[in-house]
């Protein structure tokens, strides 16, 4: 089985360093392209199934990658982003004045992590759901199989730690797989081989 796992395009929300989480943000003009792109180098790309987040941004670019294709596209609700509680829709300097302390473990602690505060989701939690939904989408496919998941930023992070088996205090120093880029997975006698990470050569041109 091969998964392909794709973040989606660049959002109004991420050019003005404001956090998402489960609220969302229009594509920008970028985003609508970078995704276009994507759909171009993935033409020729047959996929048993289409995966997306159920949120907007997600869906916006599994249709801009798909275009003519008719592909259903389907939802994993355990692959939504993290969510940033009342810090949704606010931007970074207001939530590292507000919150300094988690502001800081949000990037390079997540093991420590503690958004009570704000009604926020730990990592311990995010992680804890995307591995439920990484298992139900090994659950529904088997070899042969190749299948696409447009996701979050840091859902990739918890996914990737997954894969990877990685202890939580690694997270932090993790990359995020940029707008649109993509990572494939091979997934074979149940284990895992990364084949490809954050590829974006589709928007150097």
């Amino acid at each position: 089985m091969e998964i392909y796992f794709i973040r989606h395009g660049e959002t109004l929300w991420n050019t003005l360093k404001i956090f998402q989480g489960s609220s969302d943000s229009p594509l920008t003009e970028l985003g609508m392209s970078q995704a276009r792109k994507l759909g171009e180098k993935l033409k020729d790309t047959e996929f048993t199934a289409f995966y997306s987040s159920p949120m907007g941004r997600t869906i916006a670019t599994s249709k801009l990658i798909l275009g003519d294709k008719k592909q259903e596209i389907k939802f994993i609700d355990e692959f939504r982003e993290i969510s940033m509680g009342n810090m949704e829709g606010v931007p970074r300097e207001e939530f590292e004045k507000k919150y300094p302390e988690e502001f800081y473990n949000f990037f390079n602690n997540p093991k420590d992590y503690a958004p009570t505060g704000y009604n926020g989701e730990t990592y311990y939690e995010v992680i804890e759901r995307v591995k439920v939904g990484l298992n139900k989408l090994l659950a529904m496919h088997k070899d042969g199989d190749r299948i696409a998941v447009v996701t979050h930023g840091v859902t990739l992070k918890a996914l990737f730690h997954i894969i990877n088996d990685e202890n939580i205090r690694d997270l932090g120093a993790a990359k995020v797989p940029r707008n649109t880029s993509l990572s494939i997975v091979e997934y074979k006698d149940k284990k895992f081989n990364i084949k490809v990470f954050s590829d974006i050569s589709h928007l150097e041109d």
